[in-house]
């Protein structure tokens, strides 16, 4: 649980300094595309709970850069055989604390950190499920694709853990909604 916590802040605490500079470009980007819009009046234009989860949206997309790009760990693998990591791991589990500590970080961390992308999609795109779990592919697909020259490892299975986190997070979203 503490390693937990300890990601999660260096997760956040490496990305301020970005959201500090990307975040207000986001907010001038998408004034000027809502001031392109042809309705009257920018109130016109906006639900106010809409934008907030879109800044909410690029703010999350900001921190993800930032783990996904910035944040180096020193190999340059490509790893196209599926659940080939997932498999070691699992056969390594009871060996040490580490594989255990490895197998949830690879697992439920790339779930994890795609079901807020799910929600995401789902808000504020009004896609269906098939739709949703697409883009949130194709934006996994490009995140693993340009980690390639980053001296990132690129694997196949996060390709894979990553959509199911977002076909998870679309999930969630569809029974909050049915809920209110």
């Amino acid at each position: 649980m503490k390693s937990i916590v300890l990601y999660l802040y260096r997760f956040l605490s490496d990305g301020v300094p970005l959201l500090l500079i990307f975040l207000p470009l986001c907010a001038f980007v998408r004034m000027l595309f809502l001031s392109q819009l042809r309705r009257k009046t920018l109130a016109d234009r906006t639900d106010p709970v809409r934008e907030l989860v879109m800044y909410g949206f690029f703010a999350f997309l900001i921190l993800l850069f930032t783990q996904t790009f910035i944040m180096n760990s020193g190999q340059n693998e490509i790893k196209l055989i599926p659940f080939q990591i997932i498999i070691s791991q699992l056969t390594d589990i009871n060996s040490t604390s580490f594989s255990r500590r490895a197998f949830i970080f690879n697992v439920i961390g790339n779930i994890g950190i795609f079901i807020p992308v799910g929600i995401f999609i789902g808000y504020l795109f009004r896609k269906s499920f098939l739709r949703s779990t697409a883009y949130a592919f194709y934006l996994s697909l490009v995140i693993e694709t340009v980690q390639i020259p980053l001296e990132r490892t690129t694997d196949v299975d996060d390709l894979l853990l990553n959509t199911a986190g977002a076909a998870i997070g679309y999930l969630i979203y569809r029974v909050i909604c049915r809920r209110r």
